[in-house]
């Protein structure tokens, strides 16, 4: 069987479904091709060792990676992203055709964009797909940026019908996810639930014994990932703004287009015990993690997200570390099932401020709540797992 990956976030950007995902699809007898742009996430800036080309092979452990060309940016203007989506598109569609023969295409990120590209090669080609959504547009875009009910919303629901219809099958992170494509219409027998893992399982310990977080606090609660509307980080600061005498530190770790205003927010609170400390490559954020007391997880207070499991999650709880998850829904569900930490409700200060007050009342079973996220992870979200079932997905397709 040959599969077709085609996304634009791929290695050495920090991605779940990147080359160790294709490499245990690979070692179950699949032969892979990837389609993906050159690495600039989250940053905007292109990664050392890469510069933007029309086209660029590499070969890794087997795998052919074809690089193609994409307007870089990771600005605030909607236009500039708009922009790199679709070079994207266009680039991925014109370099498929230079991938000889093809069983099945996986189309990854972005959900749309990409799964629009592997319906035209579906008709064309006579290739079936899996779409794996991640965001669930439009829903994803209204919860961020995108009005409800104006013609570009409409436009991009019927586009998004258009690829879960054509699709073969449709790979979803929730249960959430795969309820909502069924009003929509969508076929049950052909939408699988399939937890994200997290991309770096195998080194959750880290053996850095230097102080990397700051000094003179008893406690450090941490956010790491991508400081952007979604995450709405602004509500977590006030919280911890309250804590200023309680030696109780709250550390961000990312970037994002939200950056400088959330440090201006901390500014205006005299939030001295909120820290910044930039973007960190992922490969060294290990070393971070693992000197936090609690990890923190926020997205923004949106109907949608109640039916989300961001990635963070699967970090988190592999990580063995306590968790604040301040999301709602299904990802506060799976912190009370596997007894990992506390919960609060989204985009209310109020509600942190309770639940990192209980957190600290019961640091002394921090040790025992980070191990039975461990045990929750490895029951439930590993890659074993995953992959496990995208081959299953993959065989069936092609009986």
């Amino acid at each position: 069987m040959r599969l077709l990956f085609i996304s634009q976030l791929f290695d050495p950007e920090y991605s779940i479904k990147g080359l160790a995902f294709l490499q245990d699809i690979k070692a179950r007898g699949v032969d892979v091709e990837v389609i993906t742009t050159f690495p600039n996430y989250p940053t905007g800036k292109v990664f050392d060792g890469y510069r933007v080309k029309l086209w660029q092979v590499e070969n890794i452990n087997g795998l052919r990676i074809i690089r193609v060309y994409s307007y870089i940016s990771h600005s605030k203007s909607k236009w500039a992203r708009a922009a790199s989506y679709l070079s994207f598109m266009m680039s991925a569609f014109l370099a498929s055709f230079f991938v000889k023969k093809i069983n099945v295409i996986y189309a990854y990120h972005p959900q749309l964009t990409i799964g629009l590209v592997a319906t035209v090669l579906k008709w064309i080609r006579r290739v079936p797909f899996i779409t794996d959504v991640q965001d669930l547009w439009p829903d994803a875009l209204a919860a961020t940026q995108l009005q409800k009910g104006n013609l570009l919303y409409k436009s991009l629901t019927i586009l998004c019908n258009l690829v879960y219809r054509q699709a073969s099958h449709i790979i979803v992170l929730s249960h959430g996810y795969r309820a909502a494509l069924i009003e929509r219409g969508i076929s049950p027998e052909k939408i699988t639930v399939i937890y994200n893992w997290h991309a770096d399982e195998e080194a959750f310990v880290s053996t850095d014994t230097s102080s990397l977080l700051p000094e003179n606090y008893k406690y450090h609660f941490v956010y790491a990932g991508n400081l952007g509307a979604a995450q709405s980080l602004s509500p977590v600061i006030e919280a911890f703004a309250t804590l200023n005498d309680q030696s109780v530190a709250f550390v961000i770790i990312g970037s994002g287009v939200e950056h400088d205003n959330l440090v201006q927010r901390a500014k205006s609170l005299s939030a001295k015990n909120v820290f910044f400390l930039g973007y960190i490559p992922s490969k060294n954020i290990k070393a971070y993690l693992a000197q936090a007391d609690v990890l923190v997880v926020h997205l923004r207070d949106e109907p949608l997200f109640k039916i989300t499991i961001p990635s963070k999650i699967q970090a988190s709880l592999n990580t063995a570390k306590p968790i604040l998850m301040a999301v709602g829904g299904e990802a506060n569900q799976i912190v009370l099932d596997a007894n990992a930490g506390a919960v609060a409700l989204p985009n209310n200060p109020a509600s942190i401020i309770d639940a990192v007050n209980t957190l600290l009342q019961q640091s002394e079973q921090w040790a025992e709540m980070g191990m039975n996220g461990r045990l929750y992870y490895q029951a439930h979200m590993t890659r074993k797992i995953g992959v496990e079932r995208v081959a299953q997905i993959l065989k069936n397709m092609t009986k």
